[in-house]
């Protein structure tokens, strides 16, 4: 598509749901917004879901209605195996927030970025960030590539970065990236007969093991480890993670019988945070700003929480000149009480206190 103006009060670089959301609602704001999305709109499910607490986000922003008819699988509640070898359930049908979802990103992702464009944003797909430089009336000049056209360039008053983990263009968030670990994610898909809406969190030696199914029918399972220890062993043993499964009982169960389809994906899933979420112009969201373990199902809630507060603050700067400090301190708030829980979650596992998997995170 072909953008309507080369001058845009804000630019989101990232269309994921950090991006989108703050997209949406800086235009219901009555800001011309324009988001820079790299994706072609195929992402692929890993098992992501939405917590609980998600379900009043959605309705507080208005798109639970959209999202209810997307046919996104309920998360009825997580079994861990984790500080003992007996599984312990917990319920989503006790809380008074309701279930959890299981989402088909795709159609998630598509859905977020169809309100934002209904709002009044401009969605430009395939489009990655080349250059990013300051302009002299303190705005910002980007050079945008797509695949078959030529290169152009936009310029926003605001910038709003929501690019992801990886940061992915140049000249945005020049801060480096704090990492607490090295934590990666090894996926694997099966066609499986488990029509399961639980989670499955399983403790093993060298990490744990997180399953699910999928709304397309699929079950996804996943390995969680330290990107040096998974090289490590697959030196010696090129299919470590099935045996790192025979250690996992219940998961192991769970998979037996299923027939593996397609090959595996490896993700980074490393907790860590950019030491500068802010500047003159400026803001980083989601997970460009810090990013989370899988094993909090934070990620997708928080990142969106997250463009909710950025919306505040945008609009403040852009029409008061106002500073983004209060986000910065309120992102600080949110990491530190993170980090916490997540010290707090994998000292409860205490089998295997030795291993360097272990012993790197509960503190002993």
């Amino acid at each position: 598509m072909t953008m309507r103006a080369p001058r845009w009060d804000v630019a989101v670089v990232g269309g994921g749901p950090a991006g989108a959301v703050t997209a949406m609602l800086l235009a219901r704001a009555g800001q011309t917004v324009v988001v820079l999305d790299r994706s072609t709109g195929n992402r692929s499910s890993m098992g992501e879901t939405l917590p609980p607490v998600a379900n009043a986000l959605l309705r507080d922003i208005g798109i639970a209605e959209s999202f209810s008819k997307q046919g996104h699988t309920p998360a009825e509640g997580i079994v861990s195996v984790w500080s003992g070898s007996v599984p312990r359930v917990n319920d989503f049908f006790v809380s008074a927030q309701g279930v959890g979802w299981n989402l088909n990103r795709a159609l998630f992702d598509a859905m977020l970025l169809e309100e934002a464009e209904k709002a009044g944003a401009q969605i430009c797909r395939d489009a990655s960030v080349v250059s990013c430089r300051e302009t002299g009336d303190r705005g910002w000049r980007l050079q945008i590539h797509r695949k078959k056209k030529n290169s152009a360039w936009i310029f926003a008053k605001y910038l709003v970065d929501a690019s992801g983990r990886t940061g992915a263009s140049r000249g945005l968030s020049p801060s480096p990236r704090v990492f607490a670990d090295r934590l990666i994610g090894v996926a694997r898909f099966y066609a499986s007969e488990d029509r399961s809406r639980y989670m499955l969190i399983e403790a093993v030696d060298d990490g744990w093991f997180y399953s699910v199914g999928i709304p397309d029918g699929h079950l996804v399972a996943v390995y969680f480890t330290d990107a040096d220890i998974y090289s490590h062993a697959r030196r010696t043993n090129n299919d470590c993670w099935h045996s790192q499964l025979q250690k996992a009982l219940h998961t192991e169960q769970r998979l037996r019988g299923a027939l593996q389809h397609g090959g595996e994906r490896i993700v980074i899933a490393a907790t860590s945070r950019r030491t500068q979420i802010t500047g003159p112009g400026w803001i980083s969201i989601g997970d460009a700003a810090m990013s989370f373990d899988p094993l909090s199902s934070l990620g997708i809630y928080k990142a969106m929480d997250s463009g909710i507060r950025a919306r505040d603050w945008v609009v403040g700067a852009l029409r008061h000149n106002a500073n983004t400090a209060g986000y910065a301190d309120w992102s600080n708030h949110i990491f530190e009480q993170y980090m916490m829980q997540r010290l707090e979650t994998y000292r409860e596992q205490r089998r295997w206190n030795g291993s360097p998997f272990w012993k790197r995170r509960n503190g002993f």
